[in-house]
């Protein structure tokens, strides 16, 4: 568990203690961590970044992240299709998995490994620059909108 978790969850222990139930249930919201990453369709082929620390702090610990990923626009209507995983990152020797067609694979290796992909969407270990595989060449991981549909993705990833 990160320092900000341990934190948070102190405070929100000290602060139910102290105040109502209903201040109590709004600390606890303070523990709760998630961030979003997009990748705007007029970006496609091209990877966003998401820095290997908010993989850890998110997914590094033993229950481990929710992914979920949405494809937004893809057909003109404006809906947006969506996929979730589990995730489990292993901050020691940089290993993951994902539940979503048991994916696995090791950061940062040289090789690109995809985590999840959700028809033009995809959660990757590897680096694209304009259409082009660079490869897994960072510690990094990255979103991508690729060449299925013309989507904007969105990654969120819960802890």
């Amino acid at each position: 568990m990160n320092q900000k978790k341990r934190v948070a969850i102190a405070v929100a222990v000290m602060m139910g203690s102290m105040l109502g139930i209903a201040e109590s249930a709004y600390a606890y919201e303070i523990a709760n961590e998630r961030t979003t990453v997009t990748a705007w369709a007029s970006g496609r082929g091209t990877s966003v970044d998401i820095p290997v620390t908010t993989v850890s702090d998110l997914c590094g610990d033993w229950d481990g992240c929710t992914l979920r990923m949405g494809m937004y626009n893809w057909d003109g209507t404006y809906r947006t299709a969506s996929r979730e995983s589990l995730f489990y990152y292993n901050t020691w020797n940089s290993t993951w998995r994902a539940s979503y067609a048991d994916a696995a694979g090791t950061n940062n290796n040289g090789v690109t490994e995809h985590v999840m992909n959700a028809w033009a969407c995809y959660f990757t270990d590897g680096w694209y620059i304009n259409w082009a595989n660079i490869g897994d060449i960072n510690p990094s991981f990255a979103l991508l909108s690729w060449n299925q549909y013309n989507a904007t993705c969105k990654l969120t990833i819960i802890d």
